[in-house]
Order: C-alpha cells, then structure tokens, then sequence
C-alpha cells in the first residue's frame, strides 16, 4: 500500500511539474529560514552551561538612577570576601583597561623580543577565578597560579602564539612583557575553552599585581564612588543561602564605606545569576531573550507562509483531482486511505523542500553572517540536535501542509465528481473563502515585515543625523598607550607636534569623548541649608581645548582652569535643574562634594547626549584632567579633501613618538553610527524576512494565477474571439487578487503601527511615525503583486484562442 501511495503521488508531481516546483521551492525557503533561526537560537541558549553549579554562581552588577553598569568600584572584591557571608568562593577580575596591549616575548642573547600588538582578552585575575570559570591544566595548577604578584597564566592557543616551538611543560617560568612596563612570569597554561561562554578570557595577571604596581590610579583602586564596567565581580553561594540575603549586607558594606554625604541609597548593587547574563543587554548582555523570542514567531510566520502556499495550490487543484478521488472511492478506498495518500505527497514534497533547505541554509547564513552571532558556525547533518530538530519540523509542516487538503479532497461525492469534476459543489472553487483569507494573511505578514523595515530604517537616519548637542563632524579620536609608570611623558610631546599641522584646528587631551559606546559615572553630592541631594553623574575631563574641539556652548560661567587636581567643575543643563536651580546662572558659585572635598561650579553647559539617542540626556559634570588622559581629539579643517593628507602627518608624527605602536584612529561620527548596530542588524533581519515573506507570497501568487489561467482558458478563448483587448483580459483575471491585496494592506496598518509606535518608545529621542511610510510599503507589495500578475495573465491574454477553443 506504502509503495503504491509513493507512486501516485510522483505521477501527479510530474503532471503538476509547475505547481510542484513552485510548492516546494516556498516551503524550501520557509524551513531554511526556520534552521537559521533555530542555529541562532539554539547557540545563545547554550551559553555558560559548562560551569558546575552554575545556579549558584552570580555576577554583582550595579544600578542607578537611568544607568546600569555590570563593573563595580573595585574595594568591592575584598570586602566582600571578608565581610559578606554565605559565599562559597569570591572572584574578580579586572579587564585588561587598554585598547592596544602590546606583548613582547624576550629572547635572550641580546636578541630583539619578539612583539605581538593589539592582544585581547587579558584581565588581572586571582587562582578563585577557575573555581568559577573551571579550565583543564595543562602545565602548572591552580594553588600554585595567581597567588603572588607578576604570575601569568595562558591558555593554550597563547602559550604555543607566544611559544610555537616550546613543549608547554618548558613554558612555565618563561616571561612576558605587557607594554613594556610589566614583567610577568609563567606559572601555568589551561585549555581553551570549548562551550560557549561569555568569559572566553586568553591571559591572567595574577590580580595582585595591580596594587603593587603603577596601576592604582587607572583602576581606582580605593574608590567606593567609582564603578567601571572592567572591573568584574563572581559568587558562588553556599548552598541554601539566597540572593536576598547577600544584596542585604551589599548594601550594608557600602552604607559603611562611603561617607554619609556620599551614599546614595538609589544606587544598588545586586547579584545577576549567570543565566541571565548573556541575555541581559542593560547590563552588557550580547544578546535579548526578546530578541530571540521574535526570532522564533517571524520563524513561525514563515514557515506558515510556506504551509500556506501549499494549502492553497493543494485546494486549487482539488477539483481537478475530483475524478481520480471518485474513482478510488468506486474501488472502495476508505476515506482514511484517501487522508493517507495526500499526506504521503505532503510528506514527500515536505522532505525535498527539506533537502533543498539544508543545501541553502550555509548560503543564507553566509549571506547573513552580519546578523548572526559571530561564533556561530553551521555544522549541518554532523549536529544530532539538526537531524532530530528537521525530522520534527517535517513532521509538522507534513501535518499542518497536508491535513487540510486532504480533508477536502476526501469530501468529494463520487457520483458527481466521476459525472463533471468542475460541478463539484465544495468549497474549492477559486471563491473559495479559505483561499481569500490564506493569501489575505500572507499578505499581511508581508506588508507588515516592509513597513517594519522602512520605519527602522528612518529611524536609523533619524539617529545618525540628529544634532547631539556637540561637533561630530570632522572630529578624529585615537586612543594613546598607557604609560603605567610615567603618565605624563610621551602624549604631551605628540600634542604639541599636532598643534602644528595645517590641518588641524585644534588639539585636545582627555577621557573619552562627549558620545562613546559606554558609561562614565561618579558620586556628587549638594548641600544648601536644609537641602541635601547626592547624584550619580556622568562624568568627562580634558584640557582647556575639549569644549572647543566639540563647540559644546558654555550657557553660564567660564571654562575650567588648568590644576593638578579637580578644583573647579562644569556642569551640564540638565544637572542644574536637577540640584534645582531655575536659571543656569543661579548655579555658578556653588559647592558640589566630589571625591571628599568641595568642588566649586564655575560653568554650565549646554547639554548633549552622550550614548545615543536610546538614553535620554542624564546630569553631566566635566573637569580638568590631563595627567591621566589616554583620548586625543583632533578637529580637522573643514576642507574634506585635505583630510587624507592631514591624517597621513598624523600618523607620521605619531610614529615618531610610539614607533612601537600602530597608528589606529576614528572618525567620531562613525563611532556615532555604530551605537545603533543592534538597530542596523534589526533592520537587516527584517529586510531578510521582508524578503522572504515577499518571494514566498509571490510564489504562491504566480501559482494560483497559473491555475486560474489554465482552469479559465475557454473562458478566455471566447471572450478574445468576441473582441477582449489584452488588458481587458489581464484586468479580468487580476481584479480579485488585487482586491485581496488591497485588504491585506488595510489590515496590515494597524498592526504594523501598533508594534512600530511600540518599538520607537525603547529610544528616549525618534522620528515620527509618518504616513507615508504606510502607503510606501503598501505600494512596494502592489508593485511585486502586479508584476507577478501580468507576466502570467498577460501570457495567457496574448495565447491564441484557436488553441483554447479547437477541442469545442
């Protein structure tokens, strides 16, 4: 019986060869879109599931009014070993704090050492790390690693980069140089990690090396007011004990180490379990479980949209297969007999879609990789959850394809269906309601992923374009290496090259410009008689120059003067009317406490973003600092084509003062721009299932229209020989289709202004909903309609009736 339903259903493939083809090609695409998504989804769920007793472990990440922050002040770590009970085991690294780590291997024999630049992935870490974060030890162990100041452990891949001819056994006791300034001693190397894991760290400075060196400063080593994303802190609870219990007494350790004019009880420090640090994009995470959540509804809508089409060719059809289901019924086959043919050519159609879907899916991924997580790779049939995740997904679609048509089909009286297949009265006929509201909602789904993607899009210029309160164009930033041990030497010499290239306007020194991708807080607090406030500002400094390189406008008072320390401070409009001053004037001369002493206001600014247009403008303070700048800020001339020439002198200038270091800068307005990469990867997925969604309707458009064409081509015949025009003809066989698009669209506006008005509230700063978005995206879908319809209507428009009409 199995094989006589394998050979009916090829014998109507080929007769259907079209239709077929058509069927298979839409499913193909849904289910490859589907495997994307499942890759991608599955790979962020499998993230930091390696770690034993991994519900126990616990990250502590810090919060504020309108900021988080997953660093915290970096007294914390010991504290909490000494202070905080009901953890197992305390773990802190500090993150490495320069863009450009220079390694040298020294090679004895007066020999040059051999230099790697740019390396990654280096924190300062203590042996209680790889009780967190378990490693395999290849060479050395972990009670003998990390303990004393200058020890290093590497991961293995370092270890043979640094080594490539040394056994890692002859490793141990070898030593490596970081900027020059640090000297470091081998004293263990551990495997690579394997899973995926958010903490894929490659070097480890033993943690103590920072208090017993020139690094204090650059860490804020004894600043409770001082939180920092690089400065990270793990737990392991004992068992039993809850997070509750331990963000009580964190709130206690800093009730008792901050002085009382400087705590501030809206700033919290809590423990984030593990599981939700990948997820958690306010507190770094690289990626949303909502975000994943719609990854796996639009995988759904597409592959709907497959199912869809093959359920509506399937019905289109269903009259023409009236004779051959009237004679299986003479011969007495059961209606489940009947089902289980047609669900048998689902299946077999299901499973060539399949197989076209894996042969496509690396090509998609590849074409998508912009999108899709960068340590994702596609293995294919070698993943067992890949066969075991399509063998469901065939399963399914088989069943949701196929159950329907094949409930109709079975319908059929085979008395007037053997007498004329086209009198058959059910509901296959192209009126048929179902079909309408099948193409109606693959229409809608269409619709919706346009006016998505023209509305991200305008937004995104919105973004990139708005004025932000400061200069961005023309303005370079390159970050300067950290000299540990003499902060002062080399970047004030190379500033005062720059000063005298032509092209340049004007050179500053200082932190990180008025917009980076990141946080910069501090504690501030304001005293007026029985008035008493302490804020978590942002925080800039620089010289003389920064508001001039940025033309960022001074509303009340003068800039800052040049000092050793932070005598006097600017701060921002926003700031002002926060402490509660009505006229930024009112706020000049008054005393802000910053880092235990009095600090007078001698300026007011203008305020400006300082992340983007997500974050709405947050209280700001700015002031003088050089000693410990590690940002230059270079306006150019505004003349763009000598900008090439003025970088070149730069670089030039550079290398005469770093010849050890490449020369890397930024132009700042690219920087801007790539605060709304999460926004720009949206809008790429969503042309993607825009799409897809479009080449899937449009198939199954051109499918039907096909079928129509062909059911009606007597019909057509006769109107041509009683004088139809072509256009009359194509009208004819559009009009209906049309109308069904056209309905789409009206249903699809308000749904597509519901979720666009509802993701434009996630930025504190974005354009209008305009109308003309909506009717560009439903005239986009009108056009693929229309060009889909009169290929295959005007085709059949210009057939020359005699052929239709010879058999009358």
């Amino acid at each position: 019986m199995l094989k006589n339903y394998f050979k009916t259903a090829f014998r109507s493939f080929l007769k259907n060869k079209v239709i077929t083809i058509i069927t298979v090609a839409g499913l193909a695409i849904g289910i490859s879109a589907v495997l994307v998504i499942y890759q991608i989804v599955q790979y962020d769920y499998n993230f930091d599931k390696y770690e034993p007793d991994g519900n126990r472990i616990y990250r502590i990440v810090s919060q504020g009014p309108n900021w988080n922050n997953s660093g915290v002040p970096s007294p914390l770590h010991e504290a909490v070993q000494r202070k905080i009970a009901g953890i197992q085991t305390t773990a802190a690294f500090f993150e490495f704090n320069d863009w450009n780590t220079k390694v040298s291997i020294p090679q004895g024999n007066n020999q040059s050492p051999k230099v790697f630049k740019k390396q990654q992935d280096i924190v300062f870490a203590d042996s209680s790390y790889f009780d967190i974060f378990p490693h395999q030890w290849l060479a050395g162990n972990a009670t003998a690693s990390l303990n004393t100041p200058y020890q290093l452990v590497l991961s293995e891949s370092r270890a043979k980069l640094y080594f490539p001819n040394l056994p890692l056994s002859q490793i141990i006791g070898k030593t490596v140089v970081f900027n020059d300034t640090i000297n470091t001693v081998i004293s263990g190397i551990v495997k690579d990690l394997m899973s995926a894991t958010d903490f894929n760290n490659k070097e480890f400075i033993a943690l103590s090396t920072i208090p017993n060196s020139g690094l204090k400063p650059y860490y804020n080593w004894d600043q409770w007011g001082n939180t920092n994303s690089v400065n990270q802190l793990f737990v392991k609870l004992t068992p039993g004990i809850s997070p509750q219990q331990i963000n009580v007494q964190l709130k206690n350790i800093f009730k008792a180490s901050l002085p009382p004019d400087e705590f501030n009880d809206k700033e919290k420090h809590f423990l984030q379990p593990l599981s939700d640090i990948h997820f958690n994009t306010a507190f770094d995470g690289k990626a949303s479980k909502s975000t994943l959540h719609n990854l796996i509804l639009l995988a759904i809508f597409l592959l709907l949209l497959g199912a869809i089409n093959f359920i509506n060719l399937s019905t289109a059809q269903a009259s023409q297969r009236a004779k051959e289901v009237g004679v299986r019924k003479t011969l007495g086959s059961s209606k489940g007999q009947l089902i289980s043919q047609f669900l048998t050519e689902t299946f077999l159609l299901t499973v060539l879609a399949t197989i076209l879907s894996v042969l496509i899916t690396p090509l998609l991924l590849k074409i998508f990789s912009g999108y899709t997580p960068a340590g994702l790779k596609y293995a294919g049939l070698e993943q067992p959850h890949v066969i075991i995740f399509l063998g469901l997904l065939i399963g399914v679609v088989s069943l949701l394809s196929g159950i329907y048509p094949a409930l109709i089909m079975t319908k059929f009286n085979p008395v007037t269906a053997m007498k004329n297949a086209s009198s058959s009265n059910i509901s296959v006929t192209r009126s048929a309601w179902i079909r309408k509201t099948l193409i109606i909602t693959q229409f809608i789904v269409a619709q919706i992923f346009i006016i998505s993607v023209l509305m991200v899009n305008k937004q995104i210029h919105y973004s990139i374009s708005k004025d932000m309160g400061f200069r961005k164009d023309g303005i370079i930033n390159f970050y300067l290496p950290f000299d540990f041990y003499h902060p002062n030497n080399k970047k004030f010499v190379l500033k005062d090259e720059l000063q005298y290239i032509p092209g340049i306007q004007i050179v500053s020194l200082g932190n990180q410009s008025p917009a980076f991708h990141g946080t910069m807080t501090t504690t501030i607090s304001y005293k007026e008689g029985k008035k008493e406030m302490t804020i978590l500002p942002d925080m800039r400094s620089g010289d003389t120059n920064y508001l001039k390189v940025y033309h960022i406008k001074l509303l009340a008072g003068r800039n800052v003067l040049p000092a050793d320390s932070v005598t006097e401070l600017l701060i921002n409009e926003t700031l002002a009317e926060r402490l509660g001053f009505k006229r930024p004037f009112d706020a000049i001369g008054k005393f802000l406490t910053y880092n235990g002493s009095d600090v007078p206001v001698v300026g007011v600014m203008a305020d400006f973003n300082e992340s983007g247009v997500r974050r709405a403008i947050q209280p700001l303070i700015f002031f003088y600092n050089i000693k410990y700048g590690y940002v230059m800020h270079i306006a150019l001339q505004p003349n763009v084509s000598a900008w090439p020439a003025t970088i070149a002198q730069i670089k030039k200038d550079w290398q005469s003062v770093y010849p050890d270091q490449d020369f890397d800068y930024t132009f700042l307005d690219k920087t801007i721009a790539n605060f709304y990469k999460r926004d720009i990867k949206l809008s790429k997925l969503l042309a993607w299932a825009a799409g897809i969604a479009i080449f899937i309707g449009c198939l199954g458009l051109l499918g039907l229209v096909i079928f129509m064409a062909n059911q009606r081509t007597k019909e057509i015949g006769i109107r041509k020989v009683l004088g139809a025009t072509v256009m009359q003809i194509i009208t004819l066989l559009s009009k209906d289709f049309m109308l069904l698009v056209g309905l789409a669209f009206i249903m699809a506006v308000p749904v597509a202004w519901i979720a666009m008005n509802k993701w434009l509230q996630n930025f504190a700063y974005h354009t209008a909903l305009s109308w003309w978005i909506f009717i560009a995206g439903g005239t986009i879908m009108l056009v693929f309609a229309l060009i889909i319809l009169c290929i295959r209507a005007g085709r059949a428009a210009m057939a020359n009736p005699v052929e239709a009409l010879r058999s009358e």
